[in-house]
């Protein structure tokens, strides 16, 4: 009987180190493929002081820019705040009836939102009138762009929400 415990407990210490062995690589593949297009990598020693902005930008969802929310319409918005158990998807199916609207909350919580899977409790979202968002031409060009380049982002780490995503984002 004590063997088959030792065993087992081998194979689950093996199985833990190697669980996580692979998750820093994974992280570390994260940076380093976000920072190669932003910067040639024959420029290696002055690449130093650079290096840290790509790291920097990659904290940040790069969707999140100052001009994605200057096309949006913020007129006659409501603000939520964020409780224990939230997500922007929850939200955005209970504000819009679709979960696949949260890039929208995240557009116009561009200054409160600083990674799209990690709100917190107490936060304030501005969340726009849909409908006037989407009559409007321009600011429906700017959710579609918006939604496709969450989808981008999204892929990696969950794959069905960005097929969603980029559904919605084809029938805008």
């Amino acid at each position: 009987m004590k063997k088959v415990f030792y065993c087992l407990a081998l194979i689950f210490s093996i199985f833990v180190l190697f669980a996580c062995a692979s998750q820093p690589s994974a992280s570390s593949s994260t940076p380093a493929s976000s920072s190669a297009p932003a910067s040639s990598p024959s420029a290696a020693p002055a690449a130093s002081a650079p290096a840290a902005t790509p790291q920097q930008t990659t904290n940040t969802p790069p969707p999140v820019s100052a001009s994605s929310n200057a096309d949006i319409i913020l007129t006659g918005s409501e603000t939520y705040t964020v409780v224990w158990g939230d997500t922007l998807t929850k939200i955005a199916r209970s504000k819009y009836g679709n979960g696949f609207y949260y890039p929208l909350i995240l557009m116009a919580s561009i200054n409160v939102i600083k990674d799209q899977d990690r709100i917190i409790p107490g936060m304030r979202l501005t969340i726009p009138r849909l409908q006037a968002n989407l009559d409007d031409p321009r600011a429906r060009a700017s959710m579609k762009r918006f939604i496709l380049e969450t989808a981008s982002i999204t892929e990696r780490k969950r794959p069905r929400d960005a097929t969603g995503l980029r559904n919605l984002a084809n029938s805008l």
